[in-house]
């Protein structure tokens, strides 16, 4: 969507916006003092609240990356230290998690054309959140989500180096220079990362990057899971069996969701037990040695214990641990997963953000 469609979209749906208050005039490009240069306004909006009018002063940005708004909230703090009774409101077509969050740290209202809204002033408070984005921008150059620009992702947040260069960083991330290139500059592009001459690159707000991550990636969606039932009482019974297998190099596992969590911050027990099989051996063989080395029933729904293709065929093995005699996943990988899952995944994922090394990785807040 460009910026004057955009435009016209926004104020063709104000009313609708702004949860039926009442719109009752509408200025664009709005110059602001007598400096020149002067300080301009994208929209100012008034809008009338019982028998009061207010003015509602807009700052219109294309996309939801720091790098976007960062100059956009600037410019709203700078409009309302002008104009202290105006309403500040940042619009987008789409904010992100990441973008809401960054918006709310610096208490700025916000609403996109997505059905996303924080408006909090007077009397006034409107909290609305919608996950689709409507209005798709064009396909990224770079998703940085995908498997293997993930792992140039998954480098620098687990890195305990201040700051990465771009060599060391393919090799241990297993991508060629150029790749680790593209990836690192789509990362600078969007606001995540910080570079520093002859010393390299370094994330920051890292909260926010899990934010766009966890928007775009939920366990039960992208996964492929076969059910089981094994005859075990409770999750410290399953984990046991699975302990006391010897298992050949033909096999590897990772543990993963509640399973995982109860070695890592056990803070929700769940009877349950997800197990990624390693995709770079033969699926089907690793599944077979489960099935009969535990006994296992196939179930086509329910069971207590699932055997996962992981959709990261890479980086869900990336950084793999083992904590007790038994295989897991990262706790990158690991809160991901819970983030979106069902059953107290988000609470479960906070535990291990907050127990782990992600809260201490350079550029978290």
């Amino acid at each position: 969507m460009r910026g004057l469609e955009f435009q016209q979209e926004l104020e063709n749906n104000l009313g609708q916006l702004l949860q039926g208050l009442s719109v009752i005039g509408v200025q664009k490009d709005v110059p602001l003092g007598k400096s020149k240069p002067s300080i301009r306004a994208d929209m100012l909006v008034t809008i009338k609240i019982g028998k009061q009018r207010r003015k509602v002063v807009f700052e219109l940005k294309q996309r939801s990356f720091p790098r976007e708004l960062e100059p956009g909230i600037a410019q709203l703090k700078k409009l309302t230290e002008m104009r202290p009774e105006w309403i500040p409101v940042l619009a987008a077509p789409f904010l992100s998690k990441g973008g809401r969050a960054l918006l709310r740290e610096n208490s700025l209202n916000y609403l996109d054309l997505s059905g996303n809204s924080y408006l909090a002033f007077d009397n006034v408070l409107i909290h609305k959140e919608s996950p689709e984005n409507i209005y798709k921008q064009k396909k990224d150059a770079i998703n940085i989500f995908s498997d293997q620009a993930s792992l140039v992702l998954r480098e620098l947040i687990t890195t305990t180096q201040e700051y990465s260069a771009v060599r060391p960083l393919a090799r241990t991330s297993g991508n060629s220079v150029g790749w680790t290139s593209e990836v690192l500059r789509e990362l600078e592009e969007r606001g995540y990362l910080e570079r520093k001459p002859r010393q390299g690159y370094r994330l920051r707000r890292v909260e926010y990057l899990l934010n766009d991550w966890t928007d775009r990636y939920a366990f039960l969606a992208k996964n492929k899971a076969k059910h089981f039932f094994i005859k075990a009482d409770g999750l410290d019974e399953i984990l046991g069996l699975i302990k006391k297998l010897e298992i050949d190099d033909s096999v590897d596992y990772a543990l993963t969701l509640h399973s995982a969590a109860h070695l890592v911050a056990p803070f929700v027990y769940f009877n349950e037990c997800h197990i990624y099989l390693d995709p770079a051996k033969d699926f089907d063989r690793q599944l077979d040695f489960f099935a009969s080395a535990l006994r296992l029933e196939e179930r086509d729904t329910g069971g207590n214990l699932h055997i996962i293709k992981p959709f990261y065929r890479k980086g869900a093995f990336f950084q793999k641990r083992s904590i007790r005699g038994l295989r897991l996943v990262s706790d990158l990988q690991l809160y991901l997963d819970l983030f979106n899952f069902p059953i107290r995944g988000r609470e479960q994922a906070e535990k291990v953000f907050d127990r782990s090394t992600l809260s201490k990785v350079q550029g978290s807040v």
